[in-house]
């Protein structure tokens, strides 16, 4: 519902940002001012050492989601863009590395998919080549926030 749901601002419609999906290199070679938070956070736990890892081969869910539309597997990750109200799944294993540029009409409204050479999304755009709001996110949470979604298939 794009509604803070905890703290000050419960019920308030929140400001839908850009994530992003890159390796470091690619990152830093578009951003070279980046600066990186410290691991020294208090906490007594190594950073280096993602401790999903293995969650993400695997096909289990670790945690009660409810039904799942068959559409997609429940961990595909996919691209989630809504336009106008109007949402689509892009799954990240269909989309070519190669294909450099995604063109797609979604809410009435053309929206590109741009690729970097590393083969990641390195942003959406309207056809006026404005950024559009997306999130990378598992098929399982997306289908669940986004009940009415379709889902791309690439041409």
């Amino acid at each position: 519902m794009a509604q803070a749901v905890a703290g000050p601002l419960v019920g308030n419609y929140l400001t839908p940002v850009t994530s992003y999906r890159t390796s470091w290199q690619s990152w830093r070679s578009r951003h070279p001012n980046t600066l990186i938070l410290s691991t020294q956070t208090g906490f007594e736990r190594n950073y280096a050492i993602d401790p999903y890892k293995g969650y993400y081969r695997v096909g289990s869910i670790w945690f009660p989601v409810g039904s799942v539309r068959k559409d997609l597997p429940p961990k595909e990750r996919v691209l989630g863009i809504t336009v106008d109200n109007e949402s689509r799944a892009y799954p990240l294993s269909r989309i070519t590395p190669d294909a450099g540029l995604i063109e797609d009409v979604l809410g009435g409204e053309t929206l590109r998919i741009q690729m970097d050479s590393d083969g990641e999304v390195s942003g959406v755009f309207n056809g006026q080549g404005d950024p559009l709001p997306h999130l990378f996110v598992y098929w399982l949470a997306w289908q669940a926030f986004h009940p009415d979604t379709t889902v791309f298939e690439p041409k």
